[in-house]
């Protein structure tokens, strides 16, 4: 399911495509895709690496941030181009959720404090209008 939604034709990348449309043609955007998610799954790896540590919780946060900003842009998009977007399901059921509770975990406890949450959405949502960037090129 993964490969099909990032590598064939009419997954994801088309999608993306239809939603922010590149300035130029390209002939495909499936190695920025899988880079970008590699390099998710070693953020996910070192907030497991690090564990129940100051580190730990801060990279599982940012991880959790940058989630919960892919889970806003998959509903934009949803509704932008009124139609299915791969990972909208993934989006609304886990990722979200998981923001919610990380962050009344996390931050009402004070293991990470607000500034930190608030460098942590901002990471998130940069991370994405870096991605919107890149692709309107």
């Amino acid at each position: 399911m993964l490969l099909k939604n990032f590598l064939f034709p009419g997954g994801f990348a088309d999608w993306y495509a239809r939603l922010v449309p590149p300035k130029k043609v390209k002939k495909n955007n499936g190695g920025f895709l899988v880079w970008i998610n590699t390099f998710m799954m070693c953020a996910i790896a070192f907030s497991i690496h690090f564990g129940d540590t100051k580190l730990g919780h801060s990279i599982w946060y940012d991880v959790a941030a940058i989630l919960m900003a892919n889970a806003c842009f998959h509903i934009w998009g949803v509704f932008k181009l009124k139609s299915y977007s791969p990972g909208i399901i993934t989006a609304v059921l886990f990722y979200i959720p998981l923001f919610i509770v990380g962050t009344i975990q996390l931050v009402s406890t004070g293991i990470i404090p607000w500034y930190r949450a608030l460098f942590s959405i901002c990471l998130g949502i940069g991370f994405h209008v870096f991605s919107l960037i890149r692709q309107g090129k």
